[in-house]
């Protein structure tokens, strides 16, 4: 008996085999069809960490629609180079574009054609500020109240103490978000009658360290230092720690990088406000495709900040930096 069920079993496996070599082999997945194609074209390009996480945002997004996305954005900061990118994205005819309203006049003319041309455009990360009658026709924004961030990180160094002389430091002058976001801080500096001025400090960053030292060599009694990015960032922690003013100078900033967060747990920075800047590529190609797919717009623009990041919830979004989604 006991020779007859290895026969048998000898015989099962034999036809199991052949049964899976008869079978037919499983069809590779068919590939998704890409149904529309859409552009973001930025001021910042992929290799700013800044824009790294919209980049990430906008790819992420791709993989759970049926898209191709495109990321257009100068090496370095130049007005010209966008329109030229503008250009060459709306040449290719897309789906949809989002776009980062940097110079408004500069990108009247080309958007104008997009939107005249039937291509959706979206605002993302820089709104125009003119007013309704005047500003470029695009379907909404979405970011940052860029105005309402100064004005939020004026309040947050006055809760702690109010300065003898504070100071904005812009690395791209002539970028009406970061114009704007110091506006607000220096608006309301202002209100408490707290000397307050703009500071153009470029985006070297060796020789953002000088001007802030003549600055402050210029101003001794300067005691709050606004930064607008982390191109601002690491120049000044740097500048704060050479010149042992750590502690003294209530440093406060905008956006997250790993830089940041390590100035903010060292007590160099006294907070970062966030933007959060993934949804901003992500929100950008999830509207575009849910209003090219079925007509879906928001009713107002989508804001994506500003919130804050300090000592007490840095922890929380350490990780998330890692993985390039704050």
């Amino acid at each position: 008996m006991i020779r007859h069920a290895h026969r048998w079993i000898l015989i099962l496996l034999a036809l199991a085999l052949l049964a899976g070599a008869c079978a037919p082999a499983t069809p590779a997945p068919t590939p998704v069809q890409k149904e529309f194609t859409f552009y973001i074209v930025s001021h910042g390009g992929p290799a700013d960490p800044f824009w790294g996480v919209v980049l990430k945002g906008m790819n992420d997004a791709a993989k759970v629609y049926p898209v191709e996305a495109k990321y257009f954005g100068p090496e370095k900061f130049s007005i010209q180079e966008l329109v030229n990118l503008l250009n060459s994205a709306i040449a290719a005819k897309p789906d949809g574009l989002a776009v980062t309203i940097t110079d408004p006049k500069a990108l009247d003319e080309p958007l104008r054609r997009a939107i005249q041309q039937g291509i959706p455009v979206v605002a993302i990360n820089v709104a125009d500020p003119r007013p309704e009658g005047e500003r470029i026709p695009y379907m909404f924004y979405i970011g940052m109240d860029e105005y309402l961030g100064g004005v939020r990180a004026a309040q947050r160094m006055l809760a702690v103490r109010t300065p003898k002389r504070a100071v904005c430091a812009i690395h791209e002058v002539g970028h009406v978000g970061l114009e704007a976001r110091c506006q607000g801080f220096l608006d309301e500096m202002s209100k408490k009658n707290v000397p307050v001025e703009k500071l153009d400090i470029g985006t070297d960053p060796t020789k953002a360290v000088e001007a802030l030292k003549a600055y402050f060599t210029r101003n001794p009694d300067t005691d709050a230092l606004l930064t607008l990015g982390p191109l601002g960032t690491d120049p000044a922690v740097k500048f704060l720690k050479e010149d042992n003013l750590v502690g003294k100078v209530l440093h406060g900033t905008f956006d997250l990088h790993p830089g940041t967060l390590s100035a903010i747990k060292e007590g160099v920075t006294l907070f970062a406000i966030d933007q959060q800047q993934y949804l901003q590529g992500y929100m950008a190609i999830t509207w575009l495709y849910l209003y090219k797919k079925y007509g879906l717009r928001p009713a107002n623009d989508v804001l994506t900040g500003p919130g804050f990041v300090d000592k007490d919830n840095v922890g929380l979004v350490e990780e998330l930096i890692k993985q390039g989604i704050r």
